[in-house]
Formats: structure tokens, sequence, C-alpha cells
């Protein structure tokens, strides 16, 4: 999917919603947002089945044109920014071609996975067993974008893939794929939280392919937990100057 090694220096909340939406729309339609509205808490969302955070971008959606809100989620993605990732760009141009760059990378990750594996180490708590070795294995698009034509497709990692793989049913198996602590608890509910909020998922993915690239890009969210999918898929378009270099 992308850079696996990340730092994350910036404290994740609903502050960091607000500063994007504040910087795209002005505060006063922040606060015209939030009034009356109880704000979601990412520590204590969990226990209202993310009611709060329902609420919040149900009003957002309302309040704002489709391409907006999606831009401003888009925006949000986690608190990341591509310098984060900038080793990606060093190595992109002294690679010089996106599809070898592409394999090397997705080679690298897949063989610290087997690291993993074979030293029975966890990857962020999760245990690389060989059933979720198997399965990263079959799905390089969850290691490394994966480009077919002009678009790169991306698939985000299960947040607990052994729970993922030996779920029941289909809820779940959602439930298990989820990250999102804004999100993940209502899939558990019958008022699930809009999968436009996934679009700051998108975000989170696209952050790597911004950073290598050194641009900003334009992608979609193509399936979501959140919308009754089983996995969190994504497409972004690579531009078509970097295409042109490609097929010459």
């Amino acid at each position: 999917m992308g850079d696996t090694r990340i730092n994350y220096d910036e404290q994740f909340g609903i502050e960091t919603f607000k500063r994007r939406i504040c910087s795209e729309l002005g505060e006063p339609f922040w606060l015209k947002l939030a009034d009356g509205l109880a704000l979601p808490d990412m520590e204590t969302e969990a226990g209202c089945k993310c009611r709060n955070m329902y609420s919040f971008i149900s009003r957002l959606e309302t309040m704002a044109d489709e391409k907006t809100v999606r831009r401003i989620l888009y925006r949000v993605r986690h608190g990341l920014h591509p310098s984060q990732s900038a080793w990606a760009r060093e190595e992109f141009l002294k690679i010089g071609d996106l599809d070898m760059f592409l394999q090397k990378h997705l080679e690298r990750e897949t063989e610290r996975f087997v690291e993993l594996n074979r030293e029975h180490r966890d990857f962020y708590g999760q245990e690389i067993t060989d059933e979720v070795l198997e399965f990263i294995q079959k799905n390089p698009s969850m290691l490394a974008p994966v480009r077919h034509g002009n678009k790169l497709h991306c698939m985000a990692f299960p947040y607990n893939m052994k729970e993922y793989l030996n779920a029941a049913d289909d809820t779940m198996r959602r439930y298990h794929a989820c990250h999102c602590p804004f999100a993940k608890e209502s899939i558990l509910s019958d008022m699930p939280v809009s999968s436009t909020l996934c679009y700051c998922s998108l975000g989170h993915v696209m952050n790597f392919t911004e950073a290598f690239l050194d641009r900003e890009l334009e992608g979609r969210v193509v399936r979501s937990v959140l919308n009754g999918d089983l996995t969190c898929e994504y497409e972004i378009m690579i531009p078509e100057e970097i295409m042109k270099t490609e097929n010459e």
C-alpha cells in the first residue's frame, strides 16, 4: 500500500478535521457545523458506537457539496504529510521508472513480511501467521500500489488480519478490517458512519504516492467496509506527464 514504516508525528483527532475544514471553508463554517453537536473524540467514540461521528459527517455532507467534503477529508489523511515519506522521492528519482520503482518496493515489503513471519515478530501488534502471510502475498496492492493503465490500485491492511480471515460472518469481517476509531464500532450498529469518511483513508494511502511523485494527485474510494464491502480499496490517478514518460 505504501510506506509501512512511517512515523506519526502529529496527534490525530477532531482538531485535525477542524484545521482542514477551517482552511477550506473558514472558521464561521466550522462554528455552524459544530453548533449543538457532541464532537467525536477518538478515545470515547467506541462507547457510543460512533454516533457522534455519524452526526458530524452527516451534517458536514448536508452543509457542503460532495466534492468539497471529499477534498477536506482527503487532506485530513490521519495527520500525515508527504514529507514523512521523503525517502521515496529520492529512491524514485534514482530508479527513474515508475513500474520498476513499484516492483522493487513490493519486493522489499514482501521480504519484510516473510521475515516477520519467519522470526515470529508482529506488525504493529498483528501476528503474521502463515495464513496472514499467504493473504498478503495474494494481495500485493496491500504492500505497494499496483498499476493498471493510468491508475494505481491500493488495498488497505485489515486492522486485525488474523481475526479478519477467521471471522464467522461478513459483518465481523468488515469490523476486523476497519482501522478507524471514529467509525469501526458503528459497523456493529444499525447506523454505520457514512463511507464518505473513508476519503480520509484515501488520503492516508495517497500520502506515499504523492511523496514519491512529488505532486498532489486525484483518487477515489473504490471499496469500503463502511459501504458494505469486505475490503477497503482505492484508485489513484497517474498524471498524464508521468504516463508519457512511462510510454516512451
